[in-house]
């Protein structure tokens, strides 16, 4: 069916790996670099270090516990394979922030991977006994930082806010319909990545 491919390719394109970088990517597009405090040289390096930490190294781990069959596929499909995963993905989060800290850039941007490394040690606890969505998880956090940013910069942030928003709604119905998760487990991923990482943005807004 073309919609179960349609929600497979969304799935892949917003992998939860993958939201730290279209988060970067969305913020060089909307803010000033200025403000931000990035060098135009440094966009391309500072892109490829954040794809790198959190995406290429953790993948590439959890590659290899799938060839040593760890887990039994990419996907994880049951919450107990998750664990170790997310515990790893953390750690690789964690160096990100501590990284991008040292770079002496907008603190925007590492306190976002400060709290995917919080969120992941969260979405691993409750994996001991719940399949939360890490989709809807990571969508709702990067949904959180935009509402927040737009509550509290002088920068126009309700463009991405409202385009997060929608994106959001399109993995949510495309994990619906590829029976990857029941619609609490969506709804529960969503709101716990949003409000999580919004009070992180306005605790340190204030």
């Amino acid at each position: 069916m073309v919609e179960k491919q349609i929600a497979k390719i969304l799935s892949v394109l917003f992998h939860p790996l993958l939201i730290p970088v279209w988060a970067y990517f969305a913020l060089i597009w909307q803010a000033d670099l200025i403000i931000l405090r990035i060098p135009y040289a440094m966009i391309w390096k500072l892109a490829g270090l954040i794809f790198m930490t959190t995406f290429l190294f953790p993948l590439s781990i959890i590659y290899l516990m799938l060839r040593f069959r760890l887990i039994s596929s990419l996907q994880m499909p049951s919450r107990q394979e998750r664990i170790a995963p997310l515990l790893i993905t953390a750690v690789f989060f964690y160096l990100t922030y501590y990284l991008l800290k040292h770079l002496q850039i907008a603190p925007v941007l590492y306190v976002y991977m400060l709290g995917a490394t919080l969120l992941a040690i969260i979405a691993s606890a409750i994996s001991l006994w719940w399949k939360i969505s890490l989709h809807m998880l990571g969508l709702g956090a990067i949904t959180g930082a935009f509402a927040g940013l737009a509550l509290l910069s002088p920068e126009s942030f309700h463009l991405l806010f409202i385009l997060s928003v929608l994106i959001s709604g399109l993995i949510g119905t495309s994990r619906l319909i590829l029976l990857a998760h029941k619609p609490m487990e969506v709804y529960v991923g969503f709101f716990t990545g949003f409000l999580m990482m919004l009070n992180i943005f306005l605790w340190i807004g204030n």
